[in-house]
């Protein structure tokens, strides 16, 4: 099991140096965002420590967001070609996810899209230096990819990165859109993890210190950034990503799937969309609480979640729906045909709905994607 190293805060770069150091490396890898690594500052900052660490470096960044299965290997063959002993990750969730999946896949064989893998190689060390606020991915062991539309989750525990760096700066200059999705994206792990069925007392407190750095930062950040907001939603975001890793997510993200694959919709943007109405569910329907919880104890806990966002029961899930089309996050206006309800449901991730604390059957599942058609058409 990985013993993670994290540093958050604007002093956490000067640590990069460090964790070279202490990792021997010598020949890097530099999995990057293909114009966010040089527009936020990652690139002056990052060449200057390598240089002074005396490391070679190799760059990976010709991959489409969302990764596909076929860049991973684009991206192996970098390391079958060069001696990289460690691979430095710059950039948002695809960046994050496509470094973990070369590294895993350099490591073990097996499909990744098959579940079953043996170790063949040594993990090569991965550092994870996040440049937005959002995915947590920098602290948990999942990592996605797409095929045919499809996405592939891989949890495993050699998926978490050694080390994590988290520094707000090379978010101060995040387009607003960008902000707002991968924000949102944090704020929902949180949540999720708070009322998923796996919950305990570790990633309780995470998800409340996520939660507390978030809801109230994150529409302020939207509506008028600041330095302080930024790196609140920063930090936020690492609690957000600690929480998930303990709990994974719940129904919110099992259903959103489809909306970016098939869609278009950003990540974050997409769980946005079915957020409201899982949060509707979950709230109020303990009629159909999993077995795997006991209803009073979830009706406090839903109580003390609510407390935390400072929203009262009844009107909790107008709320939440109005915090969200306060961050721009509503439906798109340029697909005409609507969204087709069977397209939605194929790409339902059910290990993520099983984690959801309220039974949700088929029934259920397509009245919250047939109310897509009902605004659309």
């Amino acid at each position: 099991m990985i013993d993670q190293k994290t540093y958050v805060g604007c002093d956490s770069l000067f640590h990069l140096s460090d964790l070279l150091k202490a990792f021997g490396s010598k020949h890097v890898l530099i999995v990057r965002g293909k114009k966010s690594y040089e527009s936020c500052g990652a690139q002056a900052l990052i060449d200057k420590i390598l240089f002074d660490n005396s490391c070679i470096s190799y760059e990976y960044q010709n991959f489409e967001e969302n990764p596909k299965i076929e860049d991973v290997q684009a991206g192996l063959s970098i390391i079958e070609n060069h001696p990289v002993d460690t691979i430095l990750a710059v950039g948002g969730g695809s960046v994050m996810d496509m470094a973990k999946l070369i590294r895993f896949s350099h490591s073990y064989e097996g499909e990744l899209t098959g579940g079953l893998f043996e170790k063949k190689n040594a993990l090569i060390k991965l550092i994870a230096v996040p440049t937005t606020a959002g995915t947590g991915s920098e602290v948990t062991r999942f990592a996605v990819a797409y095929k045919n539309k499809i996405k592939y989750s891989l949890d495993h525990e050699d998926v978490l990165p050694d080390a994590a760096v988290v520094y707000p700066p090379f978010t101060y200059d995040n387009p607003t859109y960008l902000t707002a999705c991968t924000g949102f994206d944090a704020l929902a792990q949180a949540i999720e993890s708070y009322w998923s069925v796996k919950a305990d007392t570790e990633s309780l407190n995470y998800a409340t210190l996520a939660i507390r750095k978030l809801w109230d930062s994150l529409p302020r950040l939207v509506e008028s950034p600041t330095e302080e907001l930024r790196n609140r939603v920063s930090e936020g975001a690492y609690w957000a990503g600690k929480a998930i890793n303990v709990t994974r997510t719940t129904a919110a993200h099992a259903l959103s799937y489809s909306l970016t694959s098939h869609y278009g919709y950003p990540h974050g943007h997409a769980v946005a969309l079915v957020f409201p109405a899982v949060f509707n569910l979950n709230v109020h329907a303990l009629d159909n609480l999993s077995p795997l919880l006991d209803k009073n104890r979830y009706s406090h806990r839903i109580d003390s979640l609510l407390e935390l966002l400072g929203v009262d029961r009844e009107n909790a899930s107008r709320l939440i729906a109005d915090y969200i089309f306060k961050l721009g996050l509503g439906l798109k206006e340029n697909i005409p045909s609507g969204y087709e309800t069977e397209v939605l449901l194929s790409g339902v991730n059910l290990s993520r709905l099983g984690n959801n604390p309220i039974t949700l059957d088929t029934m259920q599942v397509t009245e919250i994607f047939n109310a897509f058609n009902d605004i659309c058409v």
